[in-house]
Order: C-alpha cells, then sequence, then structure tokens
C-alpha cells in the first residue's frame, strides 16, 4: 500500500512582476483575470499545503500543473522556494507542467528542472518512473510549448501513451496501481466550440488506455475542480481532479490510498503521522522494465 497527495494549479507569480511592462505584463494580467496579483500570499498559500502534505502520511507528492501564472524564470525560483520552504523530500515529489507553464519561452519547464527545480528532476523529468510499495507513477506532460497565452489546450504524445502502456504490462505493476500525472483531463471539452481553445489532443488515446487497463489512473488538475470519475461504469474510479490552489479551494489538498492496483480516496482532513520506520520501509523500488 502506498498514500499519494495530490495538488495542483499553483499559479505562483514573481515578487516584482510590478516591473512587467509591454505584452509580458499585460499576459500576466490577461491569464490572473479575477484572481489577485498577490505574490506572498500565493507563494505562502502553496508551502502551506506542501507543508501539510509532508506532515501527512503521504508516501509520495503529486504537482499537476500550472506551477507558474506564466513560465517566467522568476516564477520557476518561486516553486522550488515554496517546495524547499516545505520541506518535502525531493524523491518523494513528482511535478509535471501545465499549459501555464509555457507561455512565457518555449522550453522554460525543461530549463527550470535543469536550474532551480533540479532537486526534483529525478522524478519529473519526461519517461521517469516512481516504483513504490502500491503504485508505480509515471508523470506526462501535456504541455503545448510557447503556445498563445490565449489557448489552453493540450496534448497527449503518441511516445508518452505507449511508455504508459509499457509500465502497464510490466509485471512490476501487476499488484500496484498504474498513476499517470498530468495538467489535462483525458478527455475532450465538453463543449465542443471550445475544444481548439481549451481541448486536448489525442485525448481518445488515454481513454482508451484507461478502458483496456484497469490499473490504470490519471491525476490532473486544468480544471479547477475537484472531481472523481469512474470508466465505463466501473466499481472504482480511475480519474481524478484537485481542485486550485491558486483559488484558495478548502479542498485543494486530495489524498489516496495506492492498493491492489486500484486507487481510492481517503476521506478526512487528517491522516495518521507514519512512524519513522514505516517511511523507510516505503522507500522508491527500482524500475527495471522488461521488453514488450
Amino acid at each position: 500500500m502506498s498514500i499519494l497527495a495530490h495538488l495542483s494549479d499553483l499559479h505562483l507569480i514573481e515578487r516584482d512582476h510590478h516591473k512587467r511592462r509591454g505584452l509580458s505584463r499585460r499576459r500576466l494580467q490577461f491569464l490572473s483575470f479575477g484572481a489577485p496579483l498577490d505574490a506572498e500570499a500565493r507563494l505562502t498559500r502553496a508551502t502551506s499545503l506542501l507543508a501539510q502534505a509532508r506532515r501527512s502520511a503521504a508516501d509520495h507528492v503529486l504537482i499537476t500543473g500550472d506551477l507558474t501564472e506564466d513560465g517566467a524564470p522568476a516564477q520557476f525560483e518561486v516553486l522550488a522556494e515554496a517546495l524547499h520552504k516545505s520541506r518535502l523530500d525531493p524523491d518523494c515529489v513528482t511535478i509535471v507542467p501545465g499549459n501555464h507553464d509555457g507561455y512565457s519561452a518555449p522550453g522554460a519547464f525543461a530549463r527550470a528542472l535543469e536550474g532551480p527545480l533540479r532537486a526534483f528532476r529525478r522524478n519529473s523529468a519526461q519517461g521517469a518512473t516512481t516504483v513504490l510499495p502500491g503504485a508505480v507513477i509515471a508523470p506526462l506532460s501535456t504541455m503545448i510549448d510557447g503556445q498563445l497565452f490565449t489557448r489552453s489546450c493540450g496534448t497527449v504524445q503518441h511516445e508518452d501513451l505507449a511508455h504508459v502502456r509499457r509500465i502497464a504490462s510490466d509485471p512490476i505493476s501487476r499488484e500496484r496501481a498504474v498513476v499517470v500525472a498530468q495538467h489535462h483531463p483525458p478527455s475532450h471539452h465538453p463543449v465542443f466550440a471550445l475544444e481548439w481553445i481549451d481541448g486536448v489532443q489525442n485525448a481518445f488515446g488515454m481513454r482508451e488506455l484507461l478502458l483496456e487497463r484497469t490499473r490504470v489512473h490519471v491525476l490532473h488538475g486544468h480544471t479547477h475542480r475537484r472531481a472523481t470519475r469512474h470508466i465505463s461504469g466501473r466499481a472504482h474510479a480511475q480519474v481524478f481532479s484537485a481542485a486550485s490552489v491558486r483559488d484558495q479551494h478548502l479542498d485543494s489538498l486530495r489524498f489516496y490510498k495506492a492498493e491492489a492496483g486500484s486507487l481510492h480516496e481517503l476521506q478526512g482532513a487528517i491522516i495518521p503521522q507514519l512512524s519513522a520506520a514505516a517511511r523507510v520501509a516505503r522507500e522508491p523500488l527500482t524500475w527495471n522494465p522488461s521488453p514488450l
């Protein structure tokens, strides 16, 4: 068994954002419409929830995108500050980018993993795999790097689907839940007219994988709403989303128990603290993939 903590949509901004000018300033104002441009408040909120996840019984913390408001380098430094202030073990954290993290410049998230977020690169880089006693975690980027900030759509790459399918087919996943961490939901936009603006390309590929493999689950953000979805009437849910941290939702932090190939939400705000001995027993395992 493994316990996972999940939060999403931090939308962190740099402290000196008021110094922006021109298009950069207008972009930030557009993306933050309806939310106060208060860098310290956003940082404090994110740090508090990350620290709460550390104090809980969670074996691993997943942050599913929109880490920053527009992907500026200084914003990733603020994210690194929040992570380090929370005192989370970098080996127990998986981070994936969202559409907001690619608006500033192409490759911003990749550079952040080599820079301020390098301590967290091991479990967050493309193709990474984290094996826990109850779960195998695979980060998947749905971000379209460098797209215009007036669009918020995402995409699921075919090679990422192949990677997840390989994990699900490997003996290491036989008794474990396969947990895909991504930003966009594994479905098309419910309003067809908004599909080009806010949809997900190749969403059918991930849905087919969920139908094919009952042990595969998706944790995502983007919708800013907490939701749980069952695929094709199955008894256990396979898709979970977290509410936005930026929007100050009281239920922004979710907890799940991964056991016997499925994922179940843990109800209640208080989760018992694991002993030090129990944490040592739950250190990540090594995955040696077998060929398909």
